[in-house]
């Protein structure tokens, strides 16, 4: 848990490894396991999208006067994993929060009454209104059905695209990236363009945290980012969600794998020399502006045909 002064200094707990990292993940506390080290923070009523946050039962523990179901805030920090033929990432909590005035305002309120309001799936669980959004919307009232968030990246909405319920901010080292146009959903409509970016903060490549951008023709944004470039961008912390299986015929619930990322919100800012943001060099860095070795470029190179073709993003708006 973290003290009353480094909550109120930022900077204190923002730099792991001297890199921007930093997020802020608020919503309904699910399945906590403290003896694993694992709970869950759900913002829709979809169940396969709670969000898992991981957590150090001894120096993190769960404030003891919150239940399952009732609000609750933490800060965390993101790091990624290679996991078989896909990137995940996790998101580790340093800190659990009580809420308070200062985390129920009407903009909170709306940003998570607005993601409780999404229609769930046939083929998914739908957990209802627990009391604590029940009382949320007595408090706000509902949230209203607005246009003006529209999930994707537009620079005429981006400053409402900043969710006060789900932020992670980031910077660091581009490792690699990948771009899939002309994809085709399972309907048969075309998608977004999607730019996967591998963004690295350590010295293990395997852990660098995969961020992604979906837009129409981001290829302009690809061609502009470089293995080695450092950025920084902010985020949501989600889950993609894909049945893997026909429904259930007695639940009518469809069993589903998930792979938890960053969705960038924003564009990638480039990092200047002696930005705050990166305030270490780490002397791995310069490999990265080497030609890599044939071992590197597998290590960071996305395995799935879906990952492969989708990984970066550039500096320039691009219509959506």
């Amino acid at each position: 848990m973290l003290p009353m002064d480094a909550k109120k200094n930022a900077d204190s707990y923002s730099y792991p490894n001297g890199m921007l990292n930093s997020g802020y993940v608020g919503g309904v506390l699910r399945n906590p396991d403290p003896a694993n080290g694992i709970c869950y923070i759900q913002q829709t009523r979809n169940e396969n999208h709670m969000l898992p946050i991981a957590f150090d039962p001894k120096k993190t523990p769960l404030p003891r006067n919150i239940q399952e179901g009732d609000l609750i805030f933490a800060i965390c920090h993101a790091s990624g994993e290679r996991k078989e033929d896909q990137r995940i990432v996790h998101m580790k909590s340093i800190s659990f929060e009580q809420p308070n005035t200062m985390h129920l305002d009407k903009r909170f309120a709306d940003d998570l009454l607005r993601k409780w309001g999404s229609l769930v799936h046939a083929a998914a669980k739908d957990s209802g209104t627990p009391d604590s959004i029940r009382k949320l919307e007595e408090q706000f009232g509902r949230s209203s059905d607005t246009q003006a968030r529209l999930d994707s990246i537009d620079w005429r909405v981006l400053g409402l695209n900043k969710n006060a319920t789900n932020t992670v901010r980031l910077a660091g080292f581009i490792q690699a990236k990948s771009l899939e146009q002309n994809r085709v959903g399972p309907d048969g409509k075309p998608l977004n363009d999607r730019l996967v970016v591998l963004l690295r903060q350590t010295k293990d490549p395997d852990k660098s945290i995969a961020i992604r951008w979906y837009s129409k023709n981001l290829r302009p944004l690809a061609e502009k980012l470089h293995r080695g470039i450092p950025i920084s961008v902010s985020g949501e912390f989600r889950l993609d969600v894909k049945a893997i299986a026909p429904p259930d015929p007695d639940s009518g619930i469809a069993p589903v794998s998930s792979i938890p990322f960053i969705q960038a919100k924003d564009f990638p800012s480039p990092v200047a020399p002696g930005s705050d943001l990166i305030r270490v060099i780490p002397s791995w860095a310069a490999e990265l502006f080497e030609r890599p070795t044939q071992r590197e470029v597998e290590a960071s190179a996305p395995s799935s045909d879906a990952e492969r073709q989708a990984l970066f993003a550039a500096i320039q708006p691009s219509a959506t």
